[in-house]
């Protein structure tokens, strides 16, 4: 595991809101995830995450750090034709 995949990221549950934390090695992995608050399943897009990895990189390195996270429900993300 390389130093940035050690990275812990936090973010909410989509649908209930919940703190969750992922490193970025596991927001990578193709495994589903589920949200201890509500139990919905949250898979995140590896081949997406190499692409997110850069952009955290380069976040990383301004002051103040700033991160940008888009999440797309996978029924939106069929309606737009990906």
């Amino acid at each position: 595991m390389t130093k940035i995949d050690a990275k812990l990221f936090a973010f909410q549950c989509p649908q209930c809101g919940c703190a969750l934390e992922l490193t970025i090695g596991q927001i990578k992995s193709p495994e589903t995830m589920q949200c201890s608050g509500c139990g919905v399943g949250i898979s995140t897009d590896a081949d997406g995450a190499s692409h997110a990895v850069a952009d955290i990189r380069e976040a990383a390195e301004k002051d103040p750090a700033e991160i940008t996270i888009k999440f797309v429900h996978p029924a939106e993300d069929k309606e737009d034709g990906a």
